[in-house]
């Protein structure tokens, strides 16, 4: 079982982090005029939507990142986010999803069964687009795929926007099972995860560093980056594991590289086979395929210990041979952190693709400001 101190160290790793800027006291701002805000629940799943008072008939669907626990839809966080749109006069709507963890099933159902309400309720918007976070952007990418009817647009932040399993198999299963080869008794089983994970990898950083070091370094990480995520990655392995009945990753043919003594390391890595009917499911859920007749504009940061840069350019792959490169643009912010956007760089993420699927005004791709 895990800790509730450990629960909620994996939800404050996963929660993207940004800071308002300080306003005066002594400052006067007339109050904008209120918004009206609906909650309820469909099959299952809380949502929240937010119609600003002066609405210009646009919408933003919101997909939330990966949580262990129900997202709270009304946190500092989110407030801050939803403001970027609502400011804009987009209405904003989101779903808490009928289900936690690596919940993009339930994430790409429920979104889409909360834009059919939204508009059943107030009409077709004008234009809409489809936006999200870590997982949520993954839930992003396969929705965009998925409804490119219902949407102008997509705005997939901090994402992998390739093939899940790949993703899980190539960066998380693969950093546990050869971190504990190098590192016996630190992770265990990389399906098991362990309150005890992070103390053990940070005590392993303070007596073997220079084996630490390039470790990290082949995997594209920091050292005092690896604690954390390593146990963040173990939770989502054991919970993948019960969500999908089933070991889903593989790596029995795996020949594994970049250690320093690679020999030593294939001889006694562990080697697992996965379910194929667990696997089929990671599959599933989802495995973007780069066919989008929307733009897509992803923005991602340049230090980001749980999602690499090459995580999210993987659709730039897929987008290649799917003849559809012209509607994909990737940006990067200079920032260390998982989904570490000011909320003025996703302000103007948004405002780049709005001016793209409406005026054809492809953005370049570079450094989002």
């Amino acid at each position: 079982m895990i800790s509730t101190r450990f629960a909620l160290h994996v939800l404050l790793l996963l929660l993207f982090a940004t800071a308002a800027a300080p306003m005066s006291a002594h400052a006067q701002v007339a109050a904008p005029p209120a918004a009206t805000v609906e909650t309820g629940d469909i099959n299952g799943a809380p949502f929240r939507i937010d119609v600003p008072a002066e609405w210009n008939k646009g919408l933003v669907m919101y997909a939330h990142g990966y949580s262990t626990v129900p997202v709270a839809l009304d946190n500092p966080s989110m407030r801050m986010l939803r403001e970027v749109f609502l400011s804009r006069g987009f209405a904003f709507a989101l779903s808490a999803y009928s289900g936690q963890g690596w919940a993009v099933k339930e994430g790409i159902e429920d979104t889409e069964a909360l834009r059919r309400y939204f508009v059943a309720k107030h009409g077709k918007p004008a234009e809409t687009y489809i936006a999200g976070h870590s997982m949520g952007g993954h839930i992003t990418i396969a929705t965009i795929e998925r409804y490119p009817d219902a949407y102008q647009g997509a705005l997939p932040m901090c994402g992998p926007l390739g093939q899940a399993v790949d993703f899980f198999n190539n960066t998380a299963f693969d950093m546990l099972v050869t971190f504990e080869a190098l590192f016996p008794g630190t992770i265990g089983s990389p399906y098991e995860p362990s309150a005890s994970t992070s103390g053990k990898v940070t005590a392993v950083i303070g007596a073997q560093p220079e084996g630490v070091a390039r470790y990290a370094q082949r995997y594209s990480r920091a050292a005092d980056q690896l604690p954390g995520t390593l146990a963040f990655f173990q939770v989502i392995m054991g919970e993948l594991k019960q969500r999908a009945g089933g070991e889903p990753f593989d790596n029995r043919n795996r020949i594994y590289g970049g250690f320093g003594d690679d020999v030593a390391l294939n001889r006694t890595v562990k080697r697992y086979t996965a379910n194929p009917a667990a696997r089929e499911y990671v599959l599933l859920y989802a495995s973007p395929t780069g066919r989008t007749s929307d733009p897509v504009l992803a923005i991602h940061t340049t230090s980001d210990p749980i999602v690499l840069g090459s995580d999210v350019t993987a659709y730039d792959r897929s987008a290649a041979l799917a003849g559809t490169s012209d509607l994909f643009v990737a940006r990067f912010v200079p920032a260390v952190g998982h989904c570490n956007f000011t909320a003025a760089q996703t302000g103007a993420a948004f405002d780049a693709l709005r001016a793209w699927a409406r005026d054809g005004k492809k953005p370049a791709a570079g450094e989002q400001k």
